[in-house]
């Protein structure tokens, strides 16, 4: 008996040491997913910098100070990896529309300001979404992928540029062309901004949103920012 009572002691010890790891430390789910999200990050920062021709697979493994061989235990060749990527931009930019929808106060708001969250969250320190440009590295199945989902997302854009038009505040014009216009402004900003800059990512997307929204404004600003500098630096 007393044996027994040791034993449920030592169990019970050992549940409780456990449960406290469980709070300090992630499990190892956890931390597999914090790889993968920082395998990712690294793809996104090497694909956007140099394409996908141009990046391999060691030079992304050496900037995270790992073996290509650890790479493939997430990802089994460099057109999964970067499928993973695009899967990646896709949510971010879908996470920014549904903010956007939800906080704009018209369609035009709704629309310069989705841009706005979705250009910040690619330029940013995270630094998470690839540009669409390279779908050409997509194996068939996931470019269709791919294709289906952009349509969709470029289709919710669309229709905010139908609701400003209705509301008044966005002009008269094309929407699918206007949607196209403002996605090929935010997705070439990554070619050529960088944090190291003079410039950070909030001030970027607040001063490329003035211009966008000036665009489309049926009551366009008279002035726009003279110096991007002088904007907040965060927010």
């Amino acid at each position: 008996m007393a044996k027994t009572r040791v034993g449920k002691r030592d169990t019970a010890a050992k549940t409780k040491a456990a449960g406290t790891w469980h709070d300090a430390v992630p499990s190892r789910s956890m931390q597999r997913e914090m790889k993968r999200e920082a395998l990712l990050r690294a793809a996104v920062s090497a694909f956007n910098r140099r394409g996908f021709g141009q990046t391999s697979l060691e030079e992304i493994a050496q900037s995270l100070g790992v073996t290509k061989a650890a790479l493939y235990y997430y990802f089994p060749t460099k057109s999964a990896l970067v499928a993973a990527c695009f899967d990646r931009a896709m949510r971010v930019a879908n996470d920014s529309l549904a903010a956007a929808k939800r906080d704009g106060s018209n369609g035009r708001d709704k629309l310069t300001l989705m841009l706005r969250l979705y250009l910040k969250t690619m330029i940013g320190e995270s630094n998470e979404s690839l540009l669409l440009t390279e779908e050409h590295a997509l194996t068939p199945a996931d470019r269709a992928q791919l294709v289906e989902q952009r349509d969709a997302f470029e289709r919710e854009l669309r229709n905010l540029v139908k609701e400003g038009i209705r509301d008044g505040s966005i002009v008269p014009c094309d929407p699918k062309l206007t949607v196209f216009v403002l996605l090929g402004a935010v997705h070439w900003v990554p070619k050529w901004f960088t944090l190291k800059g003079a410039w950070t990512d909030a001030q970027v997307s607040a001063a490329i949103g003035e211009l966008l929204d000036r665009m489309l404004s049926t009551s366009p600003a008279l002035r726009l920012t003279e110096n991007v500098a002088a904007l907040p630096a965060a927010g």
